[in-house]
């Protein structure tokens, strides 16, 4: 992936300059070059760095921070501003618990809460038929106000009492604990890259292509007894995955 990113502006390219430097600086605050507290360059040394004009280097900074990425503070200069969720990919907690334990306030908006017919790989993962009826649960989450995470998890027919109910702002880990005394004991992860669709980007609020984070995984009960498969698309740019590796792990 380090072999497509661009590192300095193309002065003959068709897209404006600070475009150019708005993608570069925002790649360096994605790969982690600069994190979040650190102080940019000033104006002057980033036009003699990338070989254009303060006022290009202005406007590609401007839009950073209209988006959220950056921050001018007064008298100090410009800030990398970045309230990434960080959630351990090797434990059982909930998207609501990693914020809250971060001091980020989480959030969620239903997208949808319907009966699907499984594909055959999903229906395979619950050990239910191909084409056998699941309840589709798909909700956007949002850490600090701002979109990190579509989520969409397949249940099994019987977890239909999840069908009518609202998850928003609250936690569907804690609702299948308290109406099912369901409390998942394990999760298969994969781990892999993708390029938003034209939906995810407008949800997500990135352009069409950008590399998300796509985790997929089966959660279980009792060890073995599949709950659901699930399928999140995360913003890697407000999103950090941790695991944790060891003997027996």
């Amino acid at each position: 992936m380090n072999g497509d990113r661009q590192t300095m502006p193309d002065a003959k390219a068709v897209t404006p300059l600070y475009l150019q430097i708005r993608e570069i600086l925002e790649q360096r605050i994605a790969y982690g070059e600069l994190e979040a507290g650190d102080r940019l360059p000033s104006e002057s040394e980033l036009a003699k760095q990338f070989g254009v004009s303060i006022i290009t280097i202005r406007n590609a900074v401007a839009d950073l921070c209209k988006r959220g990425l950056l921050e001018k503070k007064q008298g100090k200069g410009t800030f990398v501003k970045k309230s990434k969720v960080l959630r351990n990919g090797s434990a059982l907690y909930s998207f609501s618990q990693d914020c809250l334990s971060q001091g980020i306030v989480p959030g969620g908006r239903m997208l949808e809460n319907s009966l699907v017919r499984m594909d055959r790989k999903t229906a395979a993962k619950l050990g239910q038929k191909p084409g056998s009826q699941g309840v589709l649960i798909e909700r956007l989450r949002y850490a600090d106000g701002k979109p990190v995470v579509i989520e969409r998890c397949v249940f099994p027919l019987q977890y239909a009492y999840l069908l009518g109910e609202r998850f928003d702002d609250n936690s569907l880990f804690a609702f299948l604990k308290e109406k099912g005394q369901v409390e998942l004991t394990r999760s298969d992860k994969e781990i892999e890259l993708c390029r938003a669709t034209k939906k995810e980007g407008e949800l997500l609020e990135v352009p069409e292509g950008t590399v998300l984070m796509l985790v997929k995984s089966t959660a279980y009960v009792n060890g073995s007894e599949p709950v659901y498969v699930g399928r999140q698309v995360m913003n890697g740019e407000r999103f950090t995955l941790r695991l944790s590796q060891g003997p027996g792990l």
